[in-house]
């Protein structure tokens, strides 16, 4: 009688642990699959956000190039204004 309950104890605890396994590894696939999707898509955001850098980066060396054409206007500007002031006090002198 105890070989038989001993054999069924085994036979359940063997069960038991093959089951058990295979629920892990449909759990172990399932956050495979999980962890690949979210890869996807972390690697999307990553290429999408390289895309926006590269346009903000474009936009910010043009934002620049304006400035410093202004720049380069105005002390234009402000050379020439500061010749003819300079012209119109020499004249006054003479």
């Amino acid at each position: 009688m105890k070989k038989v309950i001993l054999a069924l104890v085994f036979l359940f605890t063997l069960n038991v642990v093959f089951v058990s396994c295979r629920e892990t590894n449909k759990e172990t696939e399932n956050a495979t699959e999980e962890t690949s999707e979210v890869q996807k898509e972390v690697e999307n955001t990553a290429e999408e956000a390289v895309k926006e850098a590269a346009e903000v980066e474009k936009e910010a060396e043009k934002a620049v190039n304006e400035a410093g054409e202004e720049l380069d206007n105005s002390s234009d500007k402000a050379l020439k204004e500061d010749n003819k002031e300079t012209e119109t006090e020499g004249e006054q002198q003479s």
